[in-house]
């Protein structure tokens, strides 16, 4: 049984190369989301411009805020969120879905989450093709400001691989940690500048911008593509050395405790 689940990644794993590994298994991963799928890849354009077109209709005619465009302003930091939230949640998971790989493949067990964490950004690369033709069709056109949004794409992967490492592990020894995870995921919602500006957190609660990694992030983000300016470079050193701290510490708790963990698979 096992042999019949491994064989199609025997093609898809190279035994030398780490990075096409790595590479291949984000493929994989993504492509099997949506391999039963009568649209298949369709469904990851698809989703978001309904996505888009709900909040649109309920946050422009219900719930309007004085924030000019605020359809895009509000799915410029979605994007960024729904990514934080999906690929920590199934990086949580990981340890688990990935047993058989582990059990029965030779491989650096970290290539399971950056393969994961790339194979989610996949998604958004979806979401911002449907991003910018939103923004084509309503007048807002890019500066040279959006060529450093990779920068606020790559601290995000670093973020969410972090704490895919540290709940993949906890996840092991305890179980509750999936339902503790959704809470902080809700709160942390609320608290991001995704329906209101970052300015107001900083200047009502500073602490809630500076204890939530991925509040630099969309502000920044949000500057680069919406409003064609450059990022605040002390909020972008702050999430720099703020997503740099967190893989560190992800890392070493991954590598020092995983081993153990896998154990009470």
């Amino acid at each position: 049984m096992i042999n019949t689940i491994l064989k199609p990644f025997e093609k898809h794993l190279p035994e030398n190369n780490r990075l096409e590994r790595i590479w291949k298994l984000a493929q994989v991963d993504f492509k099997k989301r949506y391999y039963n799928d009568y649209f298949g890849l369709v469904w990851a354009l698809i989703n978001p411009l309904f996505r888009m077109a709900i909040y649109y209709f309920v946050f422009s005619f219900i719930f309007s805020q004085k924030i000019e465009n605020y359809h895009l302003y509000l799915f410029s930091a979605l994007i960024f969120w729904m990514y934080f939230a999906e690929s920590t949640k199934r990086g949580l998971s990981t340890l688990l879905t990935k047993r058989y790989l582990i059990e029965n493949i030779v491989f650096n067990r970290l290539d399971l989450f950056y393969s994961l964490s790339l194979s989610v950004i996949f998604g958004l690369l979806f979401n911002l093709v449907a991003y910018v033709g939103m923004s084509l069709i309503t007048g807002i056109y890019f500066t040279w400001s959006v060529l450093l949004l990779p920068i606020m794409l790559f601290l995000a992967y670093i973020v969410s691989v972090s704490f895919g490492l540290i709940l993949s592990t906890l996840n092991i020894y305890f179980k509750d940690i999936m339902h503790l995870w959704d809470m902080v995921l809700l709160a942390g919602f609320w608290i991001t500048p995704i329906f209101f500006r970052g300015e107001e957190i900083l200047s009502r609660a500073p602490i809630l911008l500076y204890a939530n990694p991925m509040s630099g992030i969309i502000i920044n983000a949000r500057k680069v593509l919406l409003f064609g300016e450059l990022p605040d470079w002390n909020l972008l050193l702050f999430s720099s050395v703020y997503a740099l701290v967190l893989f560190l510490v992800g890392r070493f708790f991954f590598l020092k405790y995983s081993h153990k963990a896998v154990e009470k698979l």
